[in-house]
C-alpha cells in the first residue's frame, strides 16, 4: 500500500467513474467512449461521452462537460456523432460534429431512449423508447385512472416499471432533424435490439410474439422492411441476443441459450435469414459467450466478450470452422465492452486495482489506454490473492482474498454473488471499502456460478430440472463452507471468531442459507434475496420461468421443491445477527421476500435489523440514487462495525 495514497471510503463513490460502452469510427482512427459518474451531491448521475484520435497522446475529450450525454454512435462517413441528451423533460437525439460543435436536434422524446443506429445511408436515425398506448392516461391525476386490466404476465419489469401499456417501439428520424419521428414498430409488441440491415431497406430485431410468450424465456429474430411488416426467422424455441448483420448482409450473428436445459452457457450462432438455419460457432466451447458486445472483424470472423475463470475476455470465432476461435482482448481482468472497426480493437477493461478504463490495441497487438477517468483518484487500493481450493475430489472453487494493509487478527466478510454470475477479476468500491476500514474480504465462485460452463451451472438446478441437480442451499453451501475454513486454515493472521456473509439476490438467497446451516458466521447482510421461492414465484417481474427452469416444475405443481430451497424453511435455526436490505420498489424480488424474513426473525427474538431503501429497485448497488447507495455503504460499515470489530 503506497503511503501517499488514502484508504477508501464511502464518499469517495463519486471519485470512480464508469465507463459503459466504446465505439470506433468506421475507418478505425476515432474512437468514443460514455462515462458515467455519481455525484452525491446533487443525487444525479453525471454522464458525457468523450471522443478523439485513436493514435496520439491527446486526452480524448468530453462533448459536454455539463450535460447528460450517451449513446454514442459514428455516422457511416465517420463525420458526425448521434448522442442521446437526457434532460429534465425527456431527451434528445441529437447529431454532433465530433468536437461538440454542430449540434442538430434531430428529435426530442419524453421517454428514455434505449437505443439508436444510423441508417447505412447516414440519412436517417433508428431509436428505440417505450411509448404509452394511451398517453392520456399517464396524464390524468393518479385518482383519476381508470384500472389497469391485465390478461398476460410480465406487465412490469424492475427499474422500469408499468410495461405492458408502455411497449418499446422503434422509430426513424431523418438525420438532419426536418422532419417528426415515424414509428416503425407494429402491432404494440415489446421489441428490442434492433439492427439495421446493410442495404438499408430492413432491420432485424428480437421480440416475443408466439403463444405462450408472457411465460417463456424464448424469444425470436424478426426482420422487417421499412414498408412492410415484422417475418420471424426463428422457432421460438432458444433466447436470441445482439444480432449483427455481417458486411454483406448475408448472415446474422447472435447468441443463443438453450431454454429447455436452462440454466446453460450462451453460445455464439450465426443465423442464415434466407433459410433460417443456425450455426454454432462455439460448438464444444463451454463457455459463456455473453453477449451485448458482437463484431464482424476485418478477416470475416465474429468477436464476442467471454466469460472465463473470473475474468472477461474477447475471442474471435471462425464462421467456417465452428468452435475454432482465439483469445483477441484476455488477461487477469474483465472486458466489459468492445467495439472492432479498421484492424483495431477498442475495449472497456477493469481489474481489481483498475476501475473502468478505454484501451486500443492496434494491429501489432499493442495496447495503448486512452481513457482512464479515474487514474487520478489516489487512493489505496489493494490486490486480491488468488487461490483454488478443494473442495470435493476432483473439484476445486476458485477463490480471492484481499487483505488489508494492516498486522492480524483480522475479520473477514465473506463476498457472495448474485445468481448465475461469476467474481473474480473486477473491481469493485464497495470491496476496497470493506478492506480499508479493515476487514480481509473472501470471494469465490462455487458451483452454480457462470464462467465454469454449463456443468457447473446446472449443479444447484433442483432434483426435478431438465438436467437434475442438488437444488439451491446444498451444493453451493458446501462449496463456500469449504472455501471459507480452508482459507481460515492456511491464513492465520484471520480471525474464525470474527467472519461476516453477505450477498445481494442469490447472494441474499445463499447468505440466509449459510447462517441457518452452519456456524461460521458471527453476522450477516443479506440484501435484494429470495427467501420464500413459493411466494416470490408468483410476484417477481420476470414470470414463472426462472424459478420453473431451476427447480423444474411450477411453484403450483410442486411446492414442496420451492419450499426445500427457500431459507425461510430454516428460519429457526438463523441466531447470527442479520442485517436484511432490501429496496422497496424491487419488482425483481419484491420487498415482501425481506418483510417476510424479518418478521419470522422478530418473532423469534432474533437479533435482526430490516433496512429499506424507497424508491429503488433490485440494481440499488449499481444504478440507485447516488445518495442510497452512499447511504447503504454507511450502514454497511455500521453493521459490521458492531459485530465484527475490526
Amino acid at each position: 500500500m503506497t503511503t501517499d495514497r488514502q484508504p477508501v471510503l464511502p464518499d469517495d463513490l463519486d471519485r470512480f467513474a464508469d465507463v459503459g460502452e466504446v465505439v470506433l469510427s468506421r475507418d478505425g482512427a476515432r474512437v468514443a467512449a460514455a462515462v458515467s459518474r455519481p455525484d452525491v451531491r446533487t443525487n444525479r448521475y453525471h454522464r458525457d461521452v468523450v471522443t478523439g484520435p485513436v493514435d496520439g497522446d491527446a486526452p480524448l475529450a468530453p462533448l459536454d462537460p455539463g450535460g447528460s450525454v450517451r449513446l454514442p454512435r459514428w455516422s457511416p462517413a465517420d463525420d458526425r456523432l448521434a448522442v442521446v441528451v437526457d434532460g429534465p423533460a425527456g431527451c434528445e437525439v441529437r447529431v454532433v460534429a465530433p468536437d461538440g460543435s454542430m449540434t442538430t436536434v434531430v428529435a426530442g422524446w419524453p421517454d428514455p431512449v434505449e437505443e439508436l443506429a444510423w441508417s447505412p445511408d447516414g440519412r436517417r436515425l433508428l431509436f428505440v423508447a417505450r411509448e404509452p398506448l394511451d398517453r392520456g392516461w399517464y396524464e390524468l391525476p393518479e385518482d383519476r385512472r381508470p384500472p389497469r386490466r391485465l390478461t398476460t404476465l410480465g406487465y412490469r419489469e424492475d427499474g422500469i416499471g408499468w410495461t405492458v401499456d408502455r411497449p418499446r417501439q422503434a422509430h426513424l428520424v431523418d438525420a438532419d432533424g426536418t422532419a417528426a419521428p415515424a414509428r416503425l414498430s407494429t402491432g404494440g409488441f415489446d421489441d428490442a435490439e434492433f439492427a439495421w440491415h446493410p442495404d438499408g431497406r430492413s432491420v432485424y430485431f428480437v421480440g416475443k410474439r408466439h403463444p405462450g410468450a408472457d411465460r417463456s424465456i424464448a424469444n425470436d429474430v424478426f426482420v422487417q422492411p421499412l414498408d412492410g411488416e415484422p417475418r420471424r426467422l426463428t422457432r421460438s424455441d432458444l433466447l436470441h441476443s445482439s444480432p449483427v448483420p455481417s458486411p454483406d448482409g448475408s448472415l446474422v450473428a447472435l447468441t443463443v441459450t438453450d431454454v429447455a436445459g436452462f440454466p446453460a452457457a450462451q453460445h455464439l450462432a450465426v443465423l442464415d435469414p434466407a433459410t433460417g438455419t443456425l450455426t454454432d460457432l462455439a460448438a464444444g466451447f463451454d463457455r459463456d459467450c455473453a453477449g451485448g458486445s458482437i463484431g464482424w472483424t476485418d478477416e470475416g470472423g465474429v468477436a464476442v466478450v467471454v466469460e472465463d475463470a473470473g475474468a472477461i475476455a474477447v475471442h474471435r470465432f471462425s464462421t467456417t470452422e465452428p468452435g475454432a476461435h482465439q483469445v483477441l482482448v484476455g488477461g487477469q481482468r474483465r472486458v466489459t465492452a468492445f467495439d472492432v472497426r479498421g484492424g483495431r480493437t477498442a475495449v472497456v477493461t477493469s481489474g481489481p486495482v483498475d476501475p473502468p478504463a478505454v484501451s486500443v490495441i492496434g494491429a501489432d497487438g499493442a495496447e495503448r489506454v486512452r481513457h482512464a477517468p479515474s487514474a487520478a483518484t489516489r487512493r489505496s487500493l489493494v490486490a486480491p490473492r488468488y487461490e483454488a481450493v478443494p473442495v470435493a475430489p476432483g473439484v476445486t472453487v476458485d477463490s480471492w482474498l484481499v487483505r488489508p494493509d494492516r498486522p492480524g487478527p483480522l475479520p473477514v466478510v465473506v463476498w457472495l454473488q448474485g445468481g448465475g454470475t461469476q467474481y473474480g477479476w473486477q473491481f469493485s468500491h464497495e470491496l476496497q471499502v470493506l478492506v480499508s476500514a479493515g476487514y480481509a474480504v473472501l470471494y469465490l465462485n462455487p458451483r452454480g456460478s457462470a464462467g465454469y460452463g454449463t456443468a457447473w451451472m446446472r449443479t444447484v438446478s433442483g432434483p426435478r430440472a431438465a438436467v437434475p441437480g442438488s437444488g439451491w442451499g446444498v451444493t453451493d453451501v458446501a462449496d463456500v463452507v469449504a472455501v471459507v475454513r480452508a482459507t481460515l486454515d492456511s491464513s492465520p493472521d484471520l480471525d474464525p471468531a470474527r467472519v461476516g456473509v453477505m450477498g445481494g439476490s442469490y447472494g441474499g438467497l445463499l447468505t440466509a442459507h449459510l447462517l441457518a446451516q452452519t456456524d461460521l458466521f458471527r453476522a450477516g447482510w443479506a440484501e435484494r434475496g429470495p427467501y420464500d421461492l413459493y411466494s416470490d414465484a408468483g410476484t417477481k417481474d420476470e414470470a414463472p420461468w426462472f424459478f420453473e427452469a431451476y427447480l423444474g416444475a411450477s411453484h403450483l405443481d410442486d411446492a414442496a421443491s420451492y419450499w426445500q430451497a427457500s431459507p425461510i424453511r430454516l428460519v429457526r435455526d438463523i441466531t447470527a445477527p442479520l442485517a436484511i436490505v432490501h429496496s422497496e420498489e424491487d419488482r425483481r424480488c419484491s420487498i415482501g421476500q425481506a418483510e417476510e424474513l424479518f418478521m419470522a426473525l422478530k418473532l423469534l427474538d432474533r437479533e435482526v435489523e430490516l433496512i429499506r431503501f424507497p424508491g429503488e429497485g433490485h440494481e440499488l448497488t449499481r444504478s440507485g440514487s447516488p445518495v442510497h447507495r452512499l447511504q447503504r455503504l454507511e450502514i454497511l460499515l455500521e453493521w459490521f462495525g458492531r459485530w465484527l470489530r475490526p
